[in-house]
């Protein structure tokens, strides 16, 4: 088939767009079609050597690996749904109507079989987030409207503390913000909460829950706009912007999962991890703040950082005790520990890091069969050997997101407070990710009573988080909230689609000559792909019938791609 041209005429003078003008022109016409003049930064924030490709899926629809098309059991409020709904340009008929959904309806409670949702995008409902500033010696009590992203928070705790911003930040102090600039007056501790998938969604869809967050936002710089200012908008990649400063084109962290396909299966690659309990940190490619404070102060800052995935807690407290290329701290084994899904203990890397003692009198199994013997919702009661099957219906749990919060407080009240260094002069750094919201989030969807039920008790962990400070601090202490991303509505209540890597895969190796084999992809997350130039030069497949061949995906009889970026043309786009 022949290109497509187009020609156009003005006073005479013929124009004609080829198909390389013409993808060009599509690329520049997506992004003036966007709310917001910032939706191009996302994608040049994340530009990578060995990335060719980003998708852009049509709003509210859900690529991710096989776990999306997981079934399940949610409870919802009815007047929720209705007004979820009605958001969607959608009925409480709609779900009625859907024979896959078994809805019953029972005094305003409506429980129904859904798949899960996740999240990844540009969109607002992945990118839009709180953060808030709370200490009253350092910061204005204000809402400031102004958009900030992630990567600000570095510079900002930076330009407090009077030390230099790590090598990747490429973002500015907001020192607006700041009470006096010029102070010297430095915290005895930082704390950075993070809410995972605690975007804006689940304030708007749950706005009666957060009463300590709330309560502290009133004493804060809170910004409501904040955002997510990077794809993919990934655990991994949040988290290693909250605690770096830099974005992925430096961090080189784009997503938590590489995914090949070999001999016909796919192959998934977790970002730092070789196993649960030993890490390649070197894949996080510039300095945490955590690394440059604490060689500042002569490694004398204590740093925690707990998180349930290591993805999450080395990319805040950053290297321990590995030198990286092109760093200039040299760092210690801080105390930055996770859980692992084989014995649900918390666990580290020894070779850069320290367990907490303490940690061990927690362990995510025994917990959820001591709070839940008779089981948990609909899950009945929890036999031993099936325990680790259930991984993430217990990660949704209140029970895991009090145990997270009770380890935090143990290793803050044993590792630092009992031992006095507290008071030592050098400011303590502690990192907490509260896993709850993500879990329910994904596996009942935000919209929830399960969702609704555990950002209560997150937001009861961050109210005694704080009292604990204000008790052994003062308010001689600076506590960070935020998220590391949104979510995607649940695309039963929304309309959305759902697509797995696997059918990307599939659909691009379609392309090959019969009889040829190998993948066009080398690799891709649920937002980017490498491609195979090697394999595509042998068969004079180019980028563009590649990415036709994407654009041509269909579920349920509609597109799921709304377009295809090429890495080529975003780089050519000159964007402050």
């Amino acid at each position: 088939m022949n290109p497509i041209s187009y020609k156009f005429t003005k006073r005479n003078q013929k124009f004609s767009l080829g198909p390389q003008s013409l993808l060009f022109l599509s690329l520049l016409l997506f992004f003036l079609g966007c709310k917001a003049p910032e939706d191009i930064s996302s994608f040049k924030h994340s530009l990578r050597d060995d990335i060719d490709l980003y998708l852009v899926p049509e709003k509210f629809n859900v690529l991710e690996s096989t776990w999306i098309n997981l079934q399940n059991t949610g409870t919802y409020l009815r007047s929720d749904l209705v007004k979820h709904l009605k958001s969607y340009g959608r009925t409480i008929e709609d779900l009625q109507g859907d024979p896959e959904l078994e809805y019953s309806e029972k005094d305003d409670i409506v429980t129904m079989k859904i798949r899960k949702t996740s999240h990844s995008t540009h969109y607002p409902y992945d990118t839009n987030i709180p953060i808030i500033f709370h200490g009253e010696k350092w910061f204005k009590i204000e809402e400031n409207s102004d958009v900030i992203n992630q990567q600000h928070i570095v510079p900002t705790l930076a330009k407090i503390m009077k030390v230099r911003n790590p090598n990747g930040v490429e973002t500015s102090a907001i020192t607006k913000i700041l009470k006096n600039p010029n102070s010297t007056e430095k915290p005895d501790i930082i704390v950075t909460i993070v809410v995972d998938q605690g975007g804006q969604q689940y304030y708007k869809a749950h706005p009666d829950i957060p009463k300590n967050i709330e309560l502290i936002k009133k004493t804060s710089t809170y910004f409501p706009n904040a955002r997510v200012g990077h794809v993919d908008s990934h655990t991994a990649v949040g988290h290693a912007a909250i605690g770096t400063g830099a974005y992925p084109i430096k961090t080189s962290v784009v997503g938590n999962t590489f995914f090949r396909l070999e001999d016909g299966k796919i192959v998934k690659n977790e970002i730092y991890a070789t196993s649960e309990i030993e890490v390649n940190t070197e894949e996080l490619k510039t300095e945490t703040f955590a690394d440059v404070l604490d060689f500042e102060n002569g490694n004398l800052s204590e740093v925690i950082s707990q998180c349930y995935a290591l993805r999450a807690s080395i990319g805040m407290a950053g290297h321990g005790s590995l030198q990286i290329k092109n760093g200039t701290y040299n760092g210690d084994k801080d105390f930055v520990y996770w859980l692992a899904h084989k014995d649900g203990a918390w666990v580290t890397d020894s070779r850069y890091y320290t367990l907490p003692p303490k940690s061990s009198e927690f362990n995510v199994y025994d917990n959820y069969t001591k709070e839940y013997p008779n089981g948990w919702k609909q899950y009945g009661k929890p036999n031993k050997d099936s325990l680790p099957s259930m991984w993430n219906e217990i990660m949704a749990t209140p029970a895991q997101v009090r145990m997270e919060g009770e380890t935090f407080r143990r290793t803050l009240q044993t590792m630092i407070l009992d031992t006095g260094k507290h008071k030592d002069g050098h400011t303590d750094l502690a990192y907490l990710t509260l896993k709850g919201t993500d879990a329910a989030g994904h596996g009942f969807g935000w919209e929830s009573l399960e969702a609704k039920e555990v950002f209560a008790e997150t937001d009861r962990q961050i109210g005694l988080i704080h009292e604990m400070l204000k008790k052994n601090y003062g308010d001689n202490f600076i506590l960070v909230i935020t998220a590391d991303h949104g979510c995607a509505p649940l695309p039963e209540i929304s309309g959305g689609l759902r697509l797995t890597v696997d059918e990307v895969f599939k659909e691009v190796n379609s392309l090959l000559p019969a009889g040829k084999t190998g993948n066009l992809i080398n690799f891709m997350t649920v937002g980017q792909i490498s491609l195979n130039h090697d394999l595509m030069k042998e068969t004079g497949i180019t980028e563009e019938a590649i990415r036709g061949k994407i654009l041509s995906i269909s579920v349920k009889g509609r597109n799921f791609f709304k377009d295809v970026l090429f890495k080529k043309n975003l780089v050519s786009i000159k964007h402050d």
